[in-house]
């Protein structure tokens, strides 16, 4: 499970190593083996502050003991589940491809963290209620349809696929119809990759299963 330190900074586990993401610098990094045990020992002990100016440095708030994030489990996933044959309305698409392009041009203007934090205040002034696996069934259709739909039209638009674009486009296009769902960011290491993700409880939207267990989940947007 990921573990947020601040506003910008979290970590995970990964192999018995940790591994932090810093959105407002844009970078996933690791600390020497040195600066890790010392940052494994303050969140054991907070208020001994022997030695961390280094990790002052780095930018993590030794000061503030990190909160845990949880997130489920992925048991499905809706490009997995049998193609859709319902046809796409035209409405549909068009707001597709805005999301799709409004998200390319906040990404290519703005960093991350700033485009996250748009992202999730827009989602929270469309949406009141946080996503679950305690769906009704009219919720669970609406949400599959409206990923699926999202699945299907995304390969035809001209802007290249990208986890990151595609995974901000997809929650507000679901926000604007009053879908919630959460962006996940993972890492995997051996060779060190990341990646991201749309995921409502154990529903992911936008990727398979398989893909998404080779990631440890290092930040729940």
């Amino acid at each position: 499970m990921p573990w947020q330190v601040s506003e910008n900074i979290s970590f995970c586990e990964l192999d018995d190593r940790l591994f932090f993401l810093d959105l407002r610098r844009d970078r996933y990094f690791q600390l020497s083996e040195t600066l890790e045990r010392r940052f494994r020992r303050h969140l054991h002990a907070p208020d001994d502050t022997t030695s961390l100016e280094r990790l002052v440095e780095q930018g993590l708030c030794p000061g503030t003991a990190p909160v845990r994030t949880e997130i489920a489990s992925v048991e499905q996933s809706v490009p997995e589940l049998p193609q859709s044959q319902t046809r796409i309305r035209a409405d549909t698409a068009r707001d597709i491809v805005l999301a799709v392009l409004a998200t390319y041009r906040r990404l290519t203007a703005q960093p991350l963290g700033h485009v996250l934090n748009d992202l999730a205040s827009y989602r929270r002034a469309k949406v009141s209620r946080p996503c679950s696996d305690r769906r009704d069934a009219e919720e669970e259709r609406r949400l599959i349809q409206a990923s699926d739909a999202f699945n299907r039209v995304r390969p035809c638009i001209p802007i290249s696929t990208s986890c990151v674009i595609d995974s901000v486009s997809m929650i507000r296009f679901l926000a604007k119809r009053g879908l919630y769902a959460h962006l996940v960011m993972g890492v995997a290491c051996d060779p060190f990759s990341a990646h991201a993700w749309v995921q409502c409880g154990s529903l992911v939207l936008n990727d398979s299963v398989g893909s998404v267990q080779g990631h440890v989940p290092i930040r729940v947007i």
